[in-house]
C-alpha cells in the first residue's frame, strides 16, 4: 500500500464530508482499481455501488449532518461530539497545535470550524503528502504529526460518528464512508509505523 494512495483516499473522504453535492464516483472507482487492501476495498466498493444521485445526495447529507427532522443530527464537528458544543477550546487547542506545527491554516473565508471531520481528513492527506514528498529532514516530524492527529483526534472522532449513523438510518453510502475512514486510519497507522 502506498502512502500516496492513502493520501488521495483521505482527500476524497474529506470532500465527502465537506461538500454535500460532491460528485466523487469517478475518483472512488479509480481508487477501487488501485487499492490492493481488502480492508479498504470493501467499504470503497460499497460507496461506489450505493452512490446517491445528484439530487438525493445533498438532501441526505443535510438530513444526517445539518438539520435532522425526525432523528438526532450526527455532527461533523469534533467539539460537538466530544464536548457537546462547537469551538470547545479543549478540542480546538490541541488540534490547532497540530495545524500550527504543520504550518497549515484554514482559509478564513471557509466558514467551517477547524475541527470539522472533512478538514481533519484533509489535514491528514496534507501530512501524508509531506511525508512522501517533503523535505527528508522533516519527514519524521510529519510522521509524528499524522500519528498524533489519528490517535488524538481522527480515531475517536470517526468512531463516534460511525456509531451514530446506523441510529439515524443513514443511507448505505454514508455508512460506508465511516467504515472506509476507519479502515483508512488503520492502513495509515501501519504504513507510518514502518517509516
Amino acid at each position: 500500500m502506498t502512502l500516496a494512495l492513502l493520501a488521495d483516499l483521505a482527500q476524497i473522504l474529506a470532500e465527502t464530508f465537506l461538500e454535500p453535492d460532491a460528485d466523487l464516483k469517478e475518483g472512488l472507482e479509480e481508487l477501487l482499481n488501485d487499492l490492493p487492501s481488502p480492508a479498504l476495498a470493501e467499504p470503497l466498493r460499497q460507496m461506489v455501488e450505493t452512490t446517491l444521485s445528484a439530487e438525493e445526495q445533498p438532501v441526505e447529507y443535510a438530513r444526517l449532518f445539518l438539520h435532522a427532522k425526525d432523528t438526532d443530527t450526527a455532527h461533523l464537528f469534533e467539539s460537538v461530539q466530544a464536548r457537546g458544543h462547537q469551538m470547545a477550546p479543549e478540542v480546538l487547542g490541541p488540534l490547532q497545535a497540530i495545524y500550527d506545527e504543520a504550518d497549515i491554516s484554514v482559509q478564513e473565508d471557509l466558514m467551517v470550524p477547524p475541527d470539522h471531520l472533512g478538514l481533519e481528513l484533509a489535514c491528514l492527506s496534507y501530512l501524508l503528502g509531506q511525508v512522501i514528498e517533503g523535505d527528508l529532514a522533516e519527514r519524521q516530524r510529519f510522521v509524528e504529526l499524522a500519528q498524533r492527529l489519528i490517535r488524538e483526534h481522527l480515531r475517536p472522532f470517526t468512531l463516534v460518528v460511525a456509531g451514530q449513523l446506523p441510529k439515524v438510518a443513514a443511507h448505505p453510502y454514508y455508512l460506508a464512508t465511516t467504515g472506509l475512514a476507519d479502515a483508512l486510519l488503520s492502513e495509515v497507522e501501519k504504513e507510518l509505523a514502518i517509516i
